[in-house]
C-alpha cells in the first residue's frame, strides 16, 4: 500500500510539475529530528523534500507553491512504526504585496506511528528585509485545525542574516523564539502557555553550478520554560525536550 501511495504521489507531482516553471528538491541528513524543540528522534535521520512553484499565474494575483517533505529514521529510536516516520504535505499562497512578504499556508503532518493523529495547521507568515545588508525579520503564526495541535497556537519570531562570501559560497546565521498558546490535547496534558523553545543556527551553502548546491548547518535548541516544552513523555510520540544540538548536511537541486 505504501509503495502505491508513493508511486501515486510521484505521478501527480510529475503532472503538476509539467504545468509549473520551478521545481526544487532537497535531501538532508541530520543528527536528530527535532520539531519545535521536541525531539522526535535523537538518532540519524534522512529528510527529503520537494516543492513545485512558478505556476502560470499573473504576478498581480500572487503565487502558489505546493510541497512534500518526509522524515526517514536511519537510526530507529524505540519506534513501533516504520522507518518512514512522517510525510508532510503543504500548499502556500504568497500575496502580491510589494512592501513586505506575506504568505498563508495549509499543512498536514502525517505520522506512521500507531495511534498518532494527523496534525493539520494553518499558517500566516509576515517578513521583510531590514536594510540592504542581508538582515531579514519574520513572524509566523501557526494555528492547529486538527490532530494533537488542534486549537493551539505556535507563534515564532525570527531574525536571519545572510552574506555572500563569494560567487558560490553563502554564509547564514539566525535566531528564533517561540511562544505557545495551549488548547485541546496540549492543555489536557497540562502544558502551559508561554515561551517554549529558542534556537540559534549557523550555516554554509555552496553552489556547485546553476542547479546543484550543498549545505551544512549547526543549530542549538534551548528550552525556555519546561512547563511549556517539558522533558519526558508528555508530548507527541512520547517524547519531550532531549536534544540541544543538531547538525545537518544536505544537497539541493533546482530545475
Amino acid at each position: 500500500m505504501k509503495k502505491l501511495i508513493i508511486m501515486t504521489i510521484a505521478a501527480v507531482s510529475v503532472a503538476v510539475a509539467a504545468q509549473a516553471a520551478d521545481v526544487s528538491t532537497t535531501v538532508d541528513f541530520a543528527s536528530a529530528y527535532v520539531f519545535r524543540g521536541v525531539t522526535l528522534n535523537n538518532g540519524l535521520v534522512m529528510q527529503p523534500g520537494a516543492e513545485i512553484s512558478g505556476f502560470p499565474i499573473d504576478e498581480a494575483y500572487g503565487s502558489v507553491a505546493i510541497g512534500i517533505w518526509g522524515n526517514y529514521d536511519i537510526n530507529d529510536e524505540d519506534r513501533d512504526g516504520s522507518d518512514l516516520s512522517e510525510i508532510d504535505y503543504y500548499i502556500s499562497y504568497t500575496l502580491p504585496i510589494e512592501t513586505m512578504d506575506v504568505s498563508v499556508a495549509y499543512t498536514e503532518y502525517t505520522h506512521d506511528k500507531q495511534g498518532v493523529e494527523t496534525d493539520k495547521e494553518l499558517n500566516l507568515t509576515v517578513g521583510s528585509a531590514i536594510g540592504e545588508d542581508g538582515l531579514y525579520a519574520s513572524f509566523a503564526a501557526n494555528y492547529g485545525v486538527g490532530g494533537y495541535v488542534n486549537s493551539s497556537w505556535y507563534l515564532q519570531g525570527a531574525l536571519d542574516y545572510e552574506i555572500e562570501l563569494s560567487d558560490a559560497l553563502t554564509a547564514s546565521a539566525g535566531v528564533t523564539v517561540a511562544y505557545v498558546i495551549s488548547d485541546g490535547d496540549y492543555a489536557d496534558w497540562g502544558i502551559a502557555d508561554g515561551f517554549g523553545d529558542a534556537t540559534g543556527s549557523v550555516g554554509l551553502a555552496y553552489a556547485l553550478n546553476d542547479n546543484w548546491s550543498i549545505s551544512g548547518d549547526l543549530t542549538y535548541i534551548a528550552q525556555i520554560d519546561d512547563d511549556v516544552l517539558p522533558n519526558g513523555d508528555r508530548r507527541v510520540n512520547n517524547t519531550g525536550y532531549d536534544v540541544d544540538f543538531v547538525a545537518s548536511i544536505g544537497v539541493g537541486c533546482d530545475f
